[in-house]
């Protein structure tokens, strides 16, 4: 995996998914891979972040740079209809 920093926020939120931990970084790994792979918000908050849902529970939201790295800025819960 190439070099991923993560904001406080998406630590600290990060903390909590235990059961969906792993399948995380493995996200994370293959996102190394194809940074752009992933929509850009257009509007809001994370406006010009890139996403993925995790889970279908949370949003991602990164940013990568040219050299590979990639920041985690947040993850929050994904506002969708209970199952």
């Amino acid at each position: 995996m190439r070099f991923v920093t993560w904001t406080n926020e998406a630590i600290l939120a990060a903390a909590s998914l235990a059961p969906q931990r792993r399948r995380l970084l493995e996200l994370l790994d293959t996102l190394a891979d194809f940074p752009a792979m992933y929509p850009r918000r257009q509007r809001g908050r994370y406006a010009g972040l890139r996403y993925f849902v995790l889970a279908r529970r949370w949003l991602v939201y990164y940013r990568a740079d040219e050299t590979g790295r990639i920041m985690i800025f947040a993850i929050v819960p994904a506002r969708g209809r209970p199952r």
